[in-house]
């Protein structure tokens, strides 16, 4: 963490959170507004640590030229805040840095470029934060009862359940966009491919007690890719299951640089978005909902509330 004297937003602190993923680094400048984050800056810029973390021949290790590009796309981002008033950089890597065989290495680089502290947190923090960011600014009566927040990464897939606000299931599965991506050999993958990334996720979900929530809601770079893909612009949007299976048959039907751009998704992460859908669709399917929740608040928006409620 760096920790600076900032400007205030009309008196109120301004703090950013970095975060880096199996696919991305995140930022989010913000400030407290009513319970939730205002942003005032949100930026995504693909890395893809998870390339060489799960390559299928790989040894777990972050690439040399990998490592440096997080690592100066980091030391950017955090000038970016800075400049925008941040008093404070809060930095967290997850699921493809949780499993890197040279995390340390990763976390001495940020260090040095960018004067961060790098915190490599556990599935289960990573899961409470998430929860938080997702349910904010929700409405209290559709989170009053049984919530079910899942974060569809790129290494891992955060399912998180709560009652009345008060959770009740924290657990992170190695189901991600990335890593269930590695074995496919076509782009669009093929039918049976699709049909084993399926049968995985379900055979993982299935392991869960069984839970039917009033509230469904997905977040991640999945979620925030097929808000695209459906053709809106919103940062928190309703998907009934017809609408899921059509975006779905959209995007095993086309390439990735065709997704790309026909729908203003990232080249890189149009690639992952075939494995990324069967994971929202199974969850779906699993929790027994017509719809759910698709949106962009999540972890970076957990982090900084916790952080901006205790700076108040």
């Amino acid at each position: 963490m760096s920790v600076m004297a900032g400007p205030r937003m009309d008196g109120r602190a301004i703090a950013a959170a970095l975060d880096i993923g199996s696919n991305t680094v995140h930022l989010l400048v913000g400030w407290l507004n009513g319970g939730a984050v205002e942003p005032l800056d949100d930026a995504a810029e693909l890395v893809g640590l998870g390339e060489d973390v799960y390559a299928a021949d790989g040894n777990g290790f972050i690439s040399p030229a990998r490592l440096d590009r997080a690592a100066e796309t980091v030391a950017r981002l955090a000038a970016r805040a800075r400049q925008q008033g941040a008093e404070t950089v809060l930095l967290v890597a997850t699921a493809a840095v949780r499993d890197a065989a040279n995390a340390d290495e990763l976390a001495a680089a940020v260090r040095e470029r960018g004067g961060l502290d790098l915190a490599i947190i556990s599935g289960e923090r990573e899961a409470a934060l998430t929860y938080r960011g997702a349910v904010a600014g929700q409405d209290p009566h559709a989170v009053s009862g049984a919530v079910q927040v899942c974060d569809v990464g790129g290494g891992s897939t955060e399912v998180i359940r709560a009652e009345a606000g008060r959770i009740v299931l924290e657990t992170s599965l190695q189901l991600g966009s990335s890593r269930l991506s590695r074995p496919y050999t076509s782009d669009p993958p093929g039918r049976d491919e699709l049909a084993r990334t399926r049968e995985t996720v379900t055979r993982a979900l299935a392991a869960l007690p069984p839970y039917q929530p009033a509230l469904l809601a997905v977040t991640g770079g999945t979620a925030a890719a097929l808000i695209h893909v459906a053709g809106s612009a919103e940062r928190r949007y309703t998907m009934g299951a017809d609408e899921l299976h059509r975006v779905a048959d959209l995007v095993y039907g086309q390439s990735a640089a065709e997704i790309a751009a026909h729908h203003e998704v990232d080249a890189g992460r149009a690639r992952l978005l075939p494995a990324g859908v069967t994971i929202v669709d199974a969850i779906r399917e699993g929790a027994g909902v017509g719809e759910l929740v698709l949106t962009e608040a999540g972890l970076r928006h957990g982090l900084l509330l916790e952080y901006l409620e205790r700076r108040a």
